[in-house]
């Protein structure tokens, strides 16, 4: 059996907490900075129309990262969308999904919207799951950022 990471105590980047376990549809989920290729810590700035991030998650459709916050977290926040390497191609979806059920949903987003904020109320919660979907037309090119994703703890 596996051993839970602790719950935040304070505010904190998701980024710089440890996710209970991570699901991407193209490498591995990178922190502060976008998805790569195939190996870790390969991908560039988070870049979301034109707006650039230093904290954040760059992930692929599909994907899930599970957070452990132990009912001490009440909300989250990001700034999400399709990275700027994809000009032209990519459409994703974002969601946050509390103890299973969702708290909210971004509209599908394509290369070149700017930066969707994305909230969630997470009063209680005690497992979070920032996920992405493939927008419905299939994952390719879909390199789908959370710029500033944070939980407000404590």
């Amino acid at each position: 059996m596996r051993t839970l990471p602790p719950p935040p105590a304070a505010d904190a980047f998701a980024g710089d907490l440890e996710w209970v376990s991570a699901g991407n549809g193209w490498g591995p989920v990178e922190r502060d900075r976008s998805n790569g290729d195939i190996g870790p810590a390969d991908g560039g700035p988070i870049v979301i129309g034109g707006r650039t991030f230093a904290k954040g998650l760059g992930t692929h459709a599909p994907a899930k990262v599970r957070y452990y916050l132990g009912g001490r977290c009440t909300a989250f926040t990001a700034f999400v969308g399709v990275d700027d390497v994809q000009a032209s191609r990519g459409s994703v979806r974002f969601g946050v999904v509390a103890d299973g059920v969702e708290r909210t949903r971004s509209p599908v987003l394509e290369p070149g919207d700017p930066a969707y904020e994305l909230g969630a109320e997470l009063s209680a919660a005690r497992y979070v799951d920032l996920v992405v979907d493939d927008g419905g037309d299939g994952n390719g090119n879909d390199h789908a950022d959370w710029g500033e994703a944070r939980f407000r703890c404590g």
